[in-house]
């Protein structure tokens, strides 16, 4: 029997770009080239990644994968917006239709959102030359959809400008995994910065890839293809390992950072809705995440790094320690729920103990519904019903109903 491993709070080295050297010049009085990025478009990449034939990879992905209590694509988005990017495109693929229907047309006062389904398919540069050739914009910032990106947005679009390149490629360099004297130390952080003529390059037809292709032939029609380099490892969810380490990742710097969550008070070490409850009696240890209509009763105990989703139910004398329970679960009387996921509308039966383990609902479907989620009216729509309710396990042990369990392939 397979079981996941408990990872620790942040294996790897967020990498981080402060901005010193362009903070510098500007203290020496040095040139810095100034730029408007209301005039940028950013382009998300949310259905490129190759997400493989695991469990986890083929049921439970997609960018409205649940992190943190939030879908995991409004993390470059909130990255692009905060950043006064006014316009972005996503190229989703065949979850195009359905991340429409969740996040519409975005709203023009903060960013405005346009969509390109990708039919072919065309692959990361294909979908990115389609989806500018969308918009009148003369500048891009083509962004992956797995990335929970940290790095100084106007640090990177001025040491573009200022290098005067047809394009820019975001690359990490990670001490720790690659070692000092390595000869391969940096590799791409999956963020560019490209000028409409270096998008238009790529071919109208076929697949066409970024890394080992347009970034290639750019270089070698004479177009300057500069570096821009980040000290660490980019947040990106795209297997179980990464997913349960960013999600620790994010719910315990969640009290810092509660951009995702504004609606949130702080409680202790950790954010809770306004409409959650929790019983006198029940213990939170650690950062906790508690969503709307949440609700902790008497003697429960919760520890984090965890997060509890929307009208799920933490009976009496239960515990959850170390794990991520989604919407309209319930945890019952005296359960123990460690270093697991608990996916949308699943039953804990009181007494139950479970270890690392993902646990699926009774009306799990192995395949996906067509019908396209529908919103209620003033609200996010359900993210079970957004993913059309079908997230299942990850690539080592997941609890299935009626007692059988199943391993990914």
């Amino acid at each position: 029997m397979q079981t996941l491993p408990y990872l620790p709070l942040n294996p790897f080295n967020v990498a981080q770009d402060p901005g010193e050297a362009h903070a510098g010049a500007t203290a020496r009085g040095q040139a810095v080239v100034a730029t408007d990025s209301q005039h940028v478009c950013g382009i998300v990449l949310a259905g490129s990644h190759h997400w493989g034939e695991g469990v986890f990879e083929r049921v439970l992905r997609g960018p409205l994968l649940p992190v943190a209590l939030t879908p995991l694509i409004e993390y470059p988005l909130h990255w692009l917006r905060d950043a006064g990017v006014r316009r972005a495109v996503l190229c989703a693929n065949s979850a195009t239709r359905m991340l429409r229907d969740v996040l519409g047309e975005g709203n023009p006062d903060s960013i405005a959102l346009q969509y390109f389904e990708d039919m072919e398919p065309r692959g990361p540069a294909g979908c990115a030359r389609d989806a500018a050739a969308m918009t009148h914009a003369a500048r891009f910032v083509v962004i992956e959809g797995t990335i929970v990106p940290t790095l100084d947005f106007s640090a990177v679009l001025d040491a573009h400008a200022r290098s005067g390149a047809a394009a820019t490629v975001v690359v990490e360099f990670d001490r720790r995994r690659r070692g000092m004297a390595s000869a391969i130390r940096r590799q791409p952080a999956g963020i560019y910065v490209f000028e409409r003529s270096a998008l238009m390059q790529v071919a109208e037809t076929g697949y066409q890839d970024i890394k080992e292709g347009l970034l290639g032939r750019l270089s070698g029609a004479g177009a300057h293809v500069a570096m821009h380099e980040l000290h660490g490892l980019s947040a990106k969810v795209l297997d179980y390992s990464s997913y349960a380490s960013v999600s620790r990742w994010l719910v315990s710097r969640a009290i810092e950072r509660p951009a995702f969550l504004p609606e949130y008070l702080r409680v202790g070490e950790g954010l809770h809705h306004p409409s959650a409850f929790v019983h006198p009696t029940a213990r939170l240890i650690g950062p906790v995440l508690l969503a709307a209509e949440s609700r902790v009763d008497a003697h429960a105990v919760v520890v984090g790094p965890a997060s509890i989703g929307e009208r799920t139910h933490v009976a009496e004398g239960a515990l959850v320690s170390r794990s991520f329970v989604w919407d309209d679960c319930h945890i019952g009387a005296g359960a123990i729920v460690d270093a697991s996921v608990i996916a949308d509308r699943c039953q804990v039966p009181p007494g139950e103990r479970l270890k690392n383990v993902t646990q699926l609902p009774d009306d799990f479907a192995p395949q996906p519904r067509n019908a396209s989620p529908s919103a209620a009216p003033g609200r996010r729509p359900d993210l079970a019903m957004a993913a059309e309710r079908v997230r299942a396990g990850f690539a080592g042990q997941v609890k299935v109903p009626h007692g059988s369990r199943a391993s990914a392939p």
